[in-house]
C-alpha cells in the first residue's frame, strides 16, 4: 500500500511539474480577471505584450540573419543537430513549452475579454482580430514541429489536474483547418493596411492587419498542402488533402491579397534604388518601412527608446553565425540565376574566380551575399569599414612599408580570423547589413510579412494544382526576377539543380523561393514540407565553400606568410572547393528520414496526456 502511495505521489509531482510550467501559473494580471479587460485602454495593453513573442531580434545576438544554420544555407562548425540525427527524446521540450505558453496567453485574452458590446467599436475589433492572429500564429508554429497536437483553443488552467489535462491530439490536416479558421475570424476584425498604395493605415504596418493574417493564411495552407503531397505514403501523413489545401492558398491569394493592391518595391517606387540590387536590399537595411508598400507587417527599432539590436555590427564584422565559424553555402550562391534568366554550371572555370562568380547576377546574390564593393569590416573588433577587394597579394617592394601600402586596399573574407568571426567558405553575409555604419546601436527594421512571401506562395500551390498558366506567372516570378534585374524567360530543366524529378515549372518556382527568402527563416521549414532533407546526406551534403585552388584569386590574395600559416590548413576537397565540414560530417548530415522530420513529443508530456502518442520514429527511442 505505501508503494502504491510513493508511485502516485511521485507521478503527481511529475504532473503538477511536468503542466509546462504555465498551466499552474497565477494569471498574467494580478487584477480582478473578471473587470480586467473591459475597456479598449486595457485590452490594447494586453495585445501589445502578445507582440512580443514573435521572432524579432532581441538586443545582442545575429538572430534571423544566422539562424538558417538550420539548413543547406549555412554552413557552421557548430552545427545543427537535428540535421545531424543527434536530437533525443527532450528535444522539442523548448518548443513545445513555448508554443503552449504563447497560446495560454492568448486565450486569457479570450477567456477574460469583457468590453461592452456597445463599446465594440473598430479600434476594438481589430484588437480581438490581432489575438486570433496570434493563435493561430502559435499553432502553426507548433504545427510545423509536431504534427498532430492538441488544440489549444480554451483557457486551460481550469484543467490542471490529471484527468482535466487528457486532451487529444488533433490531426494535422484539422490542425490546419483550426487555423485557417482563426484567420478568417481575424481578418473580419481587423483593419486593411492600404485599400491603396497611400496612405496606409494609421499604424503604418506595425501591427497585424487583414495582409498580414491573409499571407500567414497563405503560408499556412501551403505549408500542409505540400507536407501532406511529399510525406504521402509515410507515417508522417495519414492522409493526403493536398489538394484542398493548395487551393486554399488560391482562394486567399484571389480573395484577399491581389484585391489588398500591394505591390512590389522597385526601382520604379525606390527613389534611394540605383543598383541592379538596391531595391531588394533596402528591404532589409532601413529603419523605416512606413513608406514601403510591400513591407506589410514590420517591427521598427528606436535606440533612443531603449530597442535596438546589433545585427549591423556583427554583419559588418563577418560574423554569420553568432557561436562559431560558420559561413553561406556554395550551394545557396549556385542558386542565383545569371541576368539574362540563364542558370549557371557551377562546375565552369567562371566560377572559380571569387569575383567572376558575382558578375551577371541575379540581384538578389549581391544583396544577400558579399562581394567587390561590399562594406565590410574585415577584421573582429576594427572600426575601419573598407570595400571588400579581393585581388591577387603584390609582395614586391622596396620594403615591408612599401609591400603593406601596395596591399592595403585588399579587403578579403575573414578565413583565418578566429572563433565567430572565421568564415569557412569565404561567403559572409551581406544581407541586412547597414551601407551607413553610423556608430552606436543597430536600428534596421525587421520586416516579419512581405507581399513577395504571397507571390511565391501563390504560384507554387497554382503549379501543384496544374493552374500555373501564364497569367500566373506574369504576375508572381516574372515580377519578382524583373526587380531582381533577371531577365524573365521559357522555364527549362536545369541538371545541376539541388532538387531532382521536378518539372521546370516546379523547379523555377522553388529556386525563386530560395532567392528570394534565404536568410529569413523559411528555408528549413520548405525542406522539411517538401520531404527534401535526404539532399543533406552523403558527402556533397554537407556543402561546400568558394574554389581556394592556387590558381585562384581568393588563394592568390593572401600574403606568402598567412598562406603558409594559416591558408593551407583549410581543408578542401579534391577539386579545390573549400569542404569545412569534411572532417566533422564526413558522410554529410545523418538526418533520420524516417524520425527526424518532427521533433519528439517531451517525455513528461506523455506521462501527464495518456491521450497523445509519440512521433514517428521516436517511440523505441530511449532517453
Amino acid at each position: 500500500m505505501n508503494k502504491k502511495i510513493f508511485i502516485l505521489a511521485t507521478f503527481m509531482g511529475l504532473v503538477l511539474s511536468s503542466c509546462s510550467d504555465f498551466l499552474d501559473r497565477l494569471p498574467l494580471t494580478q487584477p480582478d480577471n473578471t473587470s480586467f479587460l473591459v475597456g479598449r485602454e486595457q485590452a490594447e495593453n494586453y495585445i501589445n505584450g502578445l507582440y512580443r513573442s514573435l521572432p524579432v531580434p532581441a538586443k545582442f545576438g545575429i538572430s534571423i540573419r544566422g539562424e538558417e544554420v538550420n539548413s543547406d544555407n549555412i554552413l557552421a562548425e557548430n552545427y545543427d543537430k537535428r540535421l545531424n540525427g543527434e536530437n533525443n527524446l527532450f528535444s522539442g521540450a523548448d518548443e513545445w513549452k513555448k508554443g503552449y505558453e504563447n497560446l495560454r496567453n492568448v486565450n486569457y485574452f479570450f477567456k477574460y475579454y469583457k468590453v461592452p458590446g456597445t463599446e465594440e467599436n473598430d479600434e476594438v475589433l481589430s484588437l480581438r482580430g490581432e489575438a486570433y492572429f496570434f493563435r493561430a500564429y502559435w499553432h502553426f508554429f507548433l504545427l510545423t514541429r509536431f504534427g498532430d497536437i492538441p488544440i489549444m483553443d480554451d483557457f486551460w488552467d481550469g484543467n490542471a489536474t490529471l484527468a482535466g489535462l487528457q486532451i487529444p491530439a488533433t490531426k494535422r490536416s484539422d490542425v490546419a483547418r483550426f487555423i485557417l479558421n482563426d484567420l478568417k475570424a481575424a481578418i473580419g476584425e481587423l483593419p486593411e493596411e492600404r485599400a491603396n498604395l497611400f496612405p496606409r493605415s494609421k499604424y503604418s504596418g506595425l501591427r497585424v492587419n487583414k495582409e498580414a493574417a491573409t499571407l500567414l493564411a497563405m503560408r499556412v495552407a501551403l505549408y500542409e498542402g505540400s507536407w501532406e503531397k511529399y510525406h504521402s505514403g509515410t507515417k508522417f501523413a495519414t492522409e493526403d488533402n493536398s489538394t484542398e489545401f493548395y487551393q486554399e492558398v488560391l482562394n486567399w491569394g484571389d480573395k484577399h491579397l491581389f484585391p489588398a493592391n500591394l505591390t512590389l518595391n522597385t526601382k520604379a517606387t525606390d527613389k534611394e534604388a540605383k543598383n541592379i540590387e538596391d531595391a531588394f536590399a533596402h528591404l532589409f537595411n532601413q529603419k523605416d518601412y512606413s513608406t514601403v508598400p510591400e513591407a506589410v507587417f514590420w517591427k521598427k527599432y528606436s535606440d533612443a527608446d531603449g530597442v535596438y539590436h546589433v545585427i549591423g555590427q556583427l554583419l559588418a564584422g563577418g560574423v554569420v553565425d553568432n557561436v562559431g565559424p560558420s559561413g553561406l553555402s556554395k550551394s545557396l550562391v549556385d542558386n542565383f540565376l545569371n541576368t539574362d534568366g540563364t542558370f549557371i554550371d557551377p562546375a565552369a572555370e567562371k566560377y572559380k574566380d571569387f569575383n567572376n562568380m558575382f558578375e551577371g547576377r541575379d540581384g538578389r546574390l549581391l544583396a544577400t551575399v558579399m562581394h567587390a564593393g561590399s562594406k565590410f569590416r574585415s577584421s573582429a573588433g576594427s572600426s575601419a569599414n573598407k570595400p571588400m577587394n579581393v585581388r591577387a597579394y603584390d609582395p614586391t617592394g622596396a620594403d615591408e612599408e612599401e609591400i603593406k601600402k601596395k596591399n592595403e586596399d585588399i579587403r578579403r573574407p575573414s578565413l583565418t580570423s578566429a572563433n565567430q568571426y572565421k568564415n569557412v567558405t569565404g561567403f559572409h553575409i551581406n544581407l541586412g547589413i547597414d551601407t551607413t555604419y553610423v556608430s552606436g546601436n543597430c536600428e534596421t527594421g525587421i520586416i516579419l510579412f512581405r507581399y513577395a512571401e504571397g507571390l511565391l506562395c501563390y504560384a507554387e500551390a497554382a503549379a501543384e494544382l496544374n493552374k500555373c498558366t501564364d497569367d500566373v506567372l506574369n504576375k508572381t516570378l516574372k515580377p519578382l526576377r524583373e526587380r531582381a534585374g533577371v531577365e524573365y524567360k521559357t522555364l527549362v530543366a536545369d541538371p545541376n539543380f539541388s532538387f531532382k524529378g521536378l518539372t521546370p515549372l516546379l523547379q523555377e518556382i522553388r529556386r525563386e523561393r530560395r532567392s528570394e527568402l534565404s536568410l529569413q527563416g523559411f528555408r528549413l521549414d520548405d525542406l522539411m514540407r517538401w520531404a527534401e532533407a535526404g539532399i543533406l546526406k552523403g558527402a556533397d551534403g554537407r556543402g561546400r565553400g568558394a574554389y581556394l585552388g592556387e590558381d585562384g584569386v581568393l588563394y592568390k590574395s593572401f600574403p606568402p606568410k598567412e598562406v603558409t600559416e594559416s591558408l593551407l590548413p583549410i581543408v578542401v576537397d579534391r577539386d579545390k572547393w573549400m569542404d569545412p565540414l569534411q572532417q566533422i560530417l564526413p558522410n554529410g548530415y545523418l538526418f533520420d528520414l524516417n524520425r527526424d522530420y518532427l521533433l519528439p513529443i517531451p517525455p513528461d508530456e506523455l506521462q501527464m496526456n495518456h491521450k497523445i502518442y509519440q512521433n514517428p520514429g521516436w517511440e523505441n527511442v530511449s532517453e
